[in-house]
């Protein structure tokens, strides 16, 4: 792949995010999730410069949470890739899998997979690099987990009444910030 599927490049620049995960169709013509880092602004120059050196793979890290909000569900997937050691890419994937049926499908798709591919793009959506990693048994049943629990949390919301995924994702961005920029004061978040 050369660039990022269209679909996934209209995803980011909608939602202005830096990182995805989508599902998409790629070498064997089945669905599955992917993640998808696009690398734009002059903080990321650094990374983009040594992606294109890179010879192997990128070291790479997930962490996975639920969290259970008062208005709906929200999966979190954070993703760190090494490109350099001091100040790795950071990026938080917020799924609300109640709401959208493509973020539903990609946490369904990730509990079935037996490989994650990761992409990592310029800022025209040029594939920089490009790797997969294996999801093992443990972690797809961590993918199934997480999604349901999303799922049971949404159904008990959703029987109050009191269901609303933008509220929900609302309350967990306002504790972001760019790389680059200072981080929100705790204080004054809400």
């Amino acid at each position: 792949m050369d660039g990022f599927p269209e679909p996934i490049r209209r995803a980011m620049l909608a939602g202005g995010s830096a990182v995805t995960c989508l599902p998409v169709q790629l070498d064997s013509g089945e669905w599955e999730a992917a993640l998808f880092f696009h690398l734009r602004g002059e903080e990321s120059h650094a990374d983009r410069e040594l992606l294109l050196e890179r010879q192997g793979p990128v070291a790479v890290g997930l962490e996975t949470e639920v969290m259970k909000l008062e208005s709906a569900a929200v999966v979190m997937l954070r993703v760190e890739a090494y490109t350099r050691t001091e100040d790795p890419l950071v990026g938080e994937i917020l799924f609300v899998p109640g709401e959208a049926q493509a973020h539903f499908e990609a946490l369904k798709l990730l509990s079935g997979q037996t490989r994650l591919s990761w992409f990592f793009g310029d800022p025209a959506f040029r594939v920089l690099h490009a790797q997969e990693h294996p999801l093992e048994a443990d972690h797809r049943e961590e993918f199934e987990r997480l999604l349901q629990e999303a799922v049971e949390h949404d159904a008990l919301v959703r029987f109050t009444g009191r269901y609303d995924a933008e509220t929900a994702l609302a309350e967990v961005t306002a504790h972001y910030a760019d790389r680059g920029s200072p981080a929100p004061d705790p204080e004054t978040a809400h």
